[in-house]
């Protein structure tokens, strides 16, 4: 009866595998190679050897063969000579493997060696409580999440029917808020990452609760991730939007009237799930677990997800806020990342200092977290709002990064308080016409 290869085994020959094609493929050294690093191998030989490999890489732009990567151990240490000896016999004897399987394989290799360092990372820091390395540990975890080894190129000018196909597959998702849609040209496009700004209290909780509605009337799924507002309060916006009553009455209505007008329109609209986090109690690496067991329990495959909001959530990578612009900063990029790797739509909100409250000319420098978030979010708007506005149910907005549209324009607008929504007028041939009431009211009566 044959034995069980010994795991150390399978793995030498892997590691052996990897330098040897590194020396004898030139396309799987390039799809490789930013992606291995010396302490990848566990074999001290195969570790050795690459380290030779990368050095002469860097030095001199190209690809040791094996003549020349051997004069690198001229001055080599006996005991370094013979550790690399059974490698390079190894790489001179060449590799028949197959070249795809090799590939899915290496990208396996790196992700378990990341995954290694950061459980013992992991290990130490719960052994010493020291939260600096347990915040080294997170952000290896997420390095080790990331790793591929796509061999995809992009795409080229001539490739003409393959640009047009991205074009139809994945249209925009508009807002059917015609001043917003004018802003936003084809829409909200995937694997982009948009916010709202306003100061404290001006309405950037109420502006994403209309978007998110919208959005459900559309039939799209929604996932808001809230560290401000419970459930409950959240749910009392959105219900008096999405059932057109009155906020200030849903105290006293009976919950049977709730039950009775979600059963005429289940089925018909997006699915919605609102979930809590503490302040502070949220970062990216959690936001991503989360909408995986979404996708696992609910099948919720590709929801618009609305973090409210990205300056009270925690940065996996950085424990310390003392320096601010890095801190939230780091956390829009991986926000992004994660809007990239599951091609979604994401929306958050920034909170802008006091130079921005009652000021109808705020703009991007009054962001109070950190001006490094609008070089990486896709599109912003900021509300601005005076006292009287807010009586009047007014708002002014103002644009201030586009990439949609490229247009950074203001416009003003009017929100319904007692049912957080937008009632948008806008011109059309020289005449007012006012969208918001009256449509909802026919979008909402032709779903019943």
């Amino acid at each position: 009866m044959e034995q069980e290869q010994p795991e150390q085994d399978i793995k030498h020959i892997l590691e052996t595998e990897v330098i040897t094609n590194l020396l004898k493929d030139k396309k799987y050294f390039t799809t490789v190679i930013h992606q291995l690093e010396p302490d990848t191998f566990t074999d001290p030989g195969c570790r050795t050897t690459f380290e030779h490999i990368k050095e002469y890489y860097l030095e001199y732009t190209s690809v040791p063969n094996l003549k020349e990567l051997l004069l690198t151990f001229k001055d080599a240490t006996k005991e370094i000579k013979q550790q690399v000896k059974p490698i390079i016999v190894q790489a001179q004897g060449g590799s028949n493997i197959n070249s795809d399987l090799l590939v899915d394989l290496t990208e396996k290799f790196i992700k378990m060696s990341k995954f290694a360092k950061a459980i013992i990372k992991g290990a130490d820091a719960l052994g010493s409580h020291d939260e600096e390395l347990m915040t080294e540990s997170y952000a290896l975890a997420e390095e080790a999440i990331k790793v591929s080894l796509s061999e995809d190129l992009g795409v080229g000018l001539d490739e003409i029917e393959k640009v047009f196909l991205e074009f139809k597959d994945k249209p925009g998702i508009k807002l059917d808020i015609p001043s917003f849609d004018q802003m936003i040209g084809s829409g909200f496009t995937p694997k982009t990452l948009h916010a709202v700004m306003a100061a404290s209290g001006v309405g950037k909780s109420a502006a994403m609760v209309a978007f998110a509605v919208q959005w459900l009337l559309q039939g799209r799924d929604v996932v808001i991730a809230s560290l401000e507002m419970s459930e409950a309060e959240m749910y009392k916006r959105i219900y008096a939007n999405l059932y057109d009553i009155d906020i200030a009455t849903l105290g006293t209505i009976d919950q049977q009237v709730i039950k009775v007008k979600f059963e005429a329109i289940k089925g018909k609209i997006g699915r919605l799930v609102v979930k809590e986090f503490p302040t502070g109690g949220l970062t990216p690496l959690g936001l991503d677990s989360f909408l995986d067991k979404l996708k696992t329990e609910k099948d919720m495959e590709k929801p618009i997800v609305m973090v409210d909001y990205l300056g009270i959530m925690a940065s996996d990578r950085m424990k310390s806020l003392d320096n601010s612009y890095a801190y939230f900063g780091s956390i829009a990029e991986e926000l992004r990342a994660i809007a990239q790797k599951r091609d979604i739509v994401m929306f958050t909100a920034l909170q802008l200092n006091r130079g921005a409250i009652n000021n109808l000319e705020a703009d991007q420098s009054a962001l109070a977290e950190s001006m490094r978030i609008l070089m990486i979010l896709d599109s912003a708007f900021i509300i601005a709002q005076t006292p009287q506005m807010k009586e009047e149910g007014k708002m002014k907005i103002n644009f201030v990064k586009n990439r949609m549209a490229g247009k950074t324009w203001s416009f003003d607008i009017s929100f319904d308080y007692r049912k957080f929504r937008f009632v948008d007028t806008f011109s059309v041939n020289g005449d007012n016409v006012t969208a918001g009431e009256n449509d909802f009211a026919s979008q909402l009566a032709g779903l019943m």
